[in-house]
C-alpha cells in the first residue's frame, strides 16, 4: 500500500511583487515576479498562440510536453478521488470503516490500547 507523501512541495511557481520589481527568489525559495507580470500570467486563458507560432512551439515543446503530462495525471486523480469518495468531502468521511470511533488512545499505567466506539470503551491488552 502506498502512503501520501507528506511534503507536497507546495511551493507556487511563482508570487506577486511590486510594480516594476525584477524576478527574485525570495528567502522562503520563491520567485517573486512585478505585479504587472503576475496580472498577465494570471488573465492568460489561451495556449493556441504556442502551437500556432512555430518559433515559440519549439522553443517550448517539452514544457507543452510536461503540462500535458501533468494534467493527464491530475485528471486521473480526480476521477480516482471522485470514484472512492464522491463529489463531496461530507461523502468521502462517511465511506470511512473509523467513521464509528470515537477516541483511540493508549493508558500507559494499565498498558492498554483504549478504542471507544459509540462511547462504549475497549481495552485491548498488546501481546508481548
Amino acid at each position: 500500500m502506498g502512503l501520501l507523501n507528506e511534503n507536497i512541495r507546495s511551493k507556487k511557481l511563482y508570487k506577486e511583487g511590486s510594480e516594476g520589481q525584477e524576478a527574485t527568489k525570495d528567502s522562503n525559495g520563491e520567485i517573486v515576479i512585478s505585479k504587472e507580470k503576475a496580472a498577465e500570467l494570471d488573465s492568460l486563458n489561451d495556449i493556441s498562440e504556442l502551437f500556432n507560432d512555430d518559433g515559440l512551439y519549439q522553443a517550448n515543446k517539452f514544457l507543452l510536453k510536461q503540462v500535458e503530462d501533468l494534467r493527464t495525471d491530475v485528471e486521473e486523480l480526480h476521477t480516482f478521488i471522485k470514484d472512492a469518495f464522491g463529489k463531496d468531502s461530507t461523502s468521502a468521511a462517511g465511506n470511512s470503516h473509523l467513521s464509528n470511533v470515537d477516541a483511540i488512545s493508549f493508558d500507559g499505567k494499565a498498558g492498554q490500547l483504549i478504542i471507544t466506539i459509540n462511547k462504549t470503551e475497549f481495552r485491548f491488552n498488546p501481546a508481548k
